[in-house]
């Protein structure tokens, strides 16, 4: 870990609101407020509306819930995919283009007239609104420094209780004007007018600025300028959300907010029942009310902005800590406050415990900020509402309104929300321990990437084909690698040697892409594939014959050949070519084109594996456990195939366990052992270590 004067932010000097607003411009932010006051309109109006939406349907409570909930899992569905979009084009275009589909969604809702109707209504709002968190969360890192970011990201989240504020007092003023059991479809009309007119302010004021700015010039001192390589390798969803997972910080506040979500978007809906059936109040009322109570929340935001930016530069594991107690706090609160039956004692509690919870959220997005890497950033800010809408919010609006139709919305809150903010609490408390870990590895990525770009500036004409740097690598909680770096030329052929256990399939799998690592980098060609998913390493050149069973055994040799082809479009008089050139590699396979995979020898089925391996013309072949089970024999036949791979000027990493065979036909050697390098070079230059050498089995070409 890395110490606290190179982590950014920590130890900055102050910078004030004014001089914040100076670096990255007072445009963005307003214009970003007033869209997620506006988006916040629809989701409480449904809260304030609900009994009045269920009354025209017939719904129970429990149903109600179910389908009020769509719009959040429709929200949370389209966030990651938006995260996506918002990692590799203009952010802007996705906002505007959001906003109009938030306000179609509006409209429909107001003209349904079925169940199954305002069930697709629902979800296209909230597919509109899903933009928010990935596009804004991510626009504001990069647009503002970091030492202010908390006073930011404070105006961002106070955006939200100040719609909650204005959103259900909208919504119960147009329905109680409009009148009548179905004045509730108005206040959806009402509401779609300013999501239209906010699209065309975002389309014309909002700017794109540089990714990463903030945190490469305080650690670098500069901006970093990406030489094109080629075209810029697309980062999968599954990839990005692999490699975010390994941010122990990231994960328990997610987890937390996974967990406090069961009470988070269930408490609105549940108080407007208790509001309605308990104390008889109508959508004007319940609408004033629920207001009212958001209005502490919004100083508490305030504040919490400013403290967060002085605590961070101090001790940022306490901004977490802060954040864990908040959590707890507001389940206290509320439960006090339902211990009471006067209303203004109820509302005060509920008030309080808003204030709790908008303080602690203010700290989320400066801490995602910190520690998610800027080239995936927007998909981290789209994962923070996948666990607190789908894991929390679905599941808790369905436990509680079963609970609510049993023993009523007083008791469904008395039962989710004191063991929701607790355990929510509890996971910040528990991963505020890792944050100085997680800026560190952030730092160390920025640092690598600087070094790499400045070296090949500078030799441009030695850019290794394969390049792994700094890798760290795990399974749950068991780490296999440790800082491992290894660089292959273009033409070269490296033995991957080493015991049983000691990381080389691991390795394979993290150049492959089928596992993510903790840290580090993987380079083709100089171009990054770190965050590149398997199927696009493996479009790009990066081709692995794994060790043991790789073909299909009711197939033919041919039917495997041609197989292995289907995904590569290419037209059949390419494909015939490419196997048949392939095929003369191996003159076995050749005779017995028409057999079953199956009758084949293990020998033979390995020639096959590779000859449906080297039928997409891989820039970097990795073959685990070449020798693996196979008579010396067959070994014998396939170092002749590799050989004239080698004199074709293939790149080759190849795991093995004899060194007799290492020396047979690699250039280089790698030794490993227990996750970390302890030898690289000549594989007769390891001859002389007699340590490693020892460890090596040295019989004949068995593994």
């Amino acid at each position: 870990m890395l110490p606290d004067d190179l982590l950014p932010g920590v130890g900055d000097e102050k910078l004030g609101l004014r001089e914040t607003l100076r670096a990255g411009g007072w445009v963005t932010i307003a214009v970003v407020v007033l869209i997620v006051i506006v988006e916040q309109f629809s989701r409480q109006a449904t809260g304030v509306l609900a009994p009045d939406i269920g009354q025209t349907f017939g719904f129970n409570n429990k149903t109600l819930f179910a389908i009020a909930a769509v719009g959040g899992v429709a929200l949370v569905l389209g966030a990651v995919p938006v995260g996506r979009l918002a990692d590799q084009m203009p952010r802007k275009r996705i906002a505007v283009a959001s906003l109009l589909v938030g306000a179609v969604g509006l409209v429909f809702t107001a003209l349904a007239g079925s169940p199954f109707q305002l069930f697709w209504a629902f979800a296209l709002v909230g597919l509109g609104t899903s933009f928010v968190s990935p596009v804004f969360g991510s626009l504001l890192a990069d647009q503002y420094p970091i030492a202010g970011r908390g006073k930011i990201f404070a105006f961002f989240a106070m955006a939200t209780p100040i719609g909650l504020v204005l959103g259900p007092l909208l919504a119960g003023s147009v329905a109680d004007l409009a009148g009548g059991p179905e004045g509730w479809r108005w206040s959806y009309i009402a509401i779609a007018v300013p999501v239209c007119v906010l699209a065309i302010i975002a389309g014309v004021f909002l700017k794109e600025p540089t990714r990463g700015q903030f945190e490469q010039e305080e650690v670098l001192g500069e901006v970093l300028q990406r030489e094109q390589r080629g075209p810029e390798l697309p980062i999968t969803i599954s990839t990005a959300f692999q490699r975010l997972k390994k941010i122990k910080t990231f994960y328990f506040i997610c987890m937390g907010l996974g967990v406090l979500g069961f009470a988070l978007i269930t408490v609105p809906l549940q108080l407007g029942l208790l509001l309605r059936d308990t104390y008889g109040y109508g959508p004007f009322t319940r609408g004033w009310l629920l207001s009212v109570s958001q209005v502490p929340a919004v100083f508490a935001i305030l504040v919490a902005g400013f403290v967060y930016d002085r605590t961070f530069r101090s001790d940022p594991e306490r901004v977490v800590r802060i954040g864990g107690i908040l959590i707890i706090a507001f389940g206290v609160l509320l439960v006090a406050g339902l211990c009471f039956q006067p209303i203004a004692l109820l509302i005060g509690f509920y008030a309080l415990a808003s204030a709790c919870t908008g303080a602690a959220f203010a700290s989320i997005g400066p801490i995602v900020s910190a520690v998610a890497p800027y080239r995936i950033r927007a998909q981290a800010f789209a994962i923070v509402p996948l666990f607190t809408f789908l894991m929390g919010g679905f599941l808790g609006g369905i436990l509680a309104g079963g609970i609510s139709d049993d023993l009523g919305p007083r008791a469904a809150l008395a039962i989710v929300v004191p063991i929701s903010s607790l355990i929510g609490g509890w996971l910040f408390l528990y991963g505020a321990r890792f944050l100085k870990r997680d800026i560190s590895l952030a730092v160390e990525e920025l640092l690598e990437e600087q070094a790499e770009q400045r070296r090949m500036s500078d030799e441009p004409d030695k850019i290794p084909v394969l390049q792994v740097r700094n890798l760290d690598f795990s399974y749950g909680t068991v780490q296999v690698l440790f800082d491992v770096g290894i660089e292959v030329r273009r033409g070269e052929v490296v033995a991957l040697l080493g015991t049983n256990g000691a990381g080389k399939s691991t390795l394979l799998r993290a150049i492959s892409g089928l596992g993510i690592p903790d840290r580090g980098v993987v380079r083709l060609n100089g171009r990054a594939l770190t965050y590149v998913d398997t199927e696009v390493r493996f479009r790009v050149g990066v081709v692995q014959l794994r060790g043991g069973a790789g073909v299909f055994p009711g197939m033919s040799v041919a039917e495997n050949l041609h197989a292995a082809l289907v995904a590569s479009r290419l037209p059949p008089v390419d494909a015939n070519e490419r196997i048949e050139r392939v095929l003369a590699l191996f003159p076995t396979l050749q005779a017995c084109r028409g057999r079953d995979a199956r009758d084949l020898s293990g020998g033979q089925q390995q020639m096959l594996a590779l000859a449906m391996a080297l039928l997409h013309e891989p820039e970097v072949l990795l073959i685990d456990e070449l020798s693996l089970g196979l008579a010396p024999v067959v070994v014998q036949e396939l170092l002749g195939v590799l050989e004239q791979l080698k004199a074709q000027g293939l790149t080759m990493i190849i795991v093995e366990q004899s060194l007799n065979l290492a020396l047979e036909f690699a250039d280089r050697a790698v030794f490993m052992e227990k996750g970390a390098v302890q030898f690289e070079g000549p594989t007769k230059d390891l001859l002389e270590r007699d340590d490693l050498v020892r460890a090596v089995f040295l019989g004949g070409g068995v593994g």
